[in-house]
């Protein structure tokens, strides 16, 4: 999993991802797949200030 800053308290913290079952759906349903997985990505939350963010 990649690490970004928190851009409130400027820690690192995990960048949010996909479910599995997202993923497995884009491969079946590609290219339209792949549009979906991206608009459907889970937002990154800092574990030490629970600030929220798309990352």
């Amino acid at each position: 999993m990649a690490m970004v800053t928190c851009p409130k308290c400027t820690k690192q913290t995990a960048q949010g991802g996909f479910p599995a079952w997202e993923i497995i759906v884009a491969i079946c349903f590609f290219p339209l797949g792949l549009l979906a997985l991206l608009a459907g990505r889970k937002p990154t939350t800092c574990q030490h200030c629970g600030n929220t963010w798309q990352a």
